[in-house]
């Protein structure tokens, strides 16, 4: 059994928390537009190369190829009553602690939104 070690990153919490609730609630809005039994949602932690890097990845409709370069402008959605300005506001976030949030197309369907931050020094 393997025993996973904490990722500690430099990040101020509350910025922190906004991420990851965005990439959240936006993973768990795009699941809603598919059938219960196709719906998936990943989770994934790791560390490494100086990087502390968080994943999540939904099987919702995805984000087609011509609108993905746009995700993170303030004010494109393509949600039906959307602000657009969640993800804008999360990689605004990420840059500010030094980090970045990038998105890509799963295969064969859905999306996943990379986060990455510096690790913490060791102790």
């Amino acid at each position: 059994m393997h025993t996973a070690q904490p990722t500690q990153v430099l990040a101020e919490r509350i910025a922190l928390e906004q991420i990851v609730h965005n990439l959240l609630t936006n993973a768990l809005q795009a699941l809603s537009g598919v059938r219960a039994s196709e719906r998936q949602l990943a989770i994934h932690i790791e560390a490494g190369q100086g990087v502390g890097v968080l994943r999540v990845a939904d099987t919702g409709p995805g984000i087609a190829p011509d609108t993905l370069p746009h995700v993170f402008e303030p004010f494109f959605t393509t949600r039906e009553g959307g602000l657009g300005l969640g993800l804008s506001l999360c990689e605004t976030l990420a840059s500010g602690m030094g980090g970045q949030l990038r998105a890509q197309a799963n295969l064969p369907r859905g999306a996943t939104f990379i986060l990455t931050l510096p690790l913490a020094p060791g102790p």
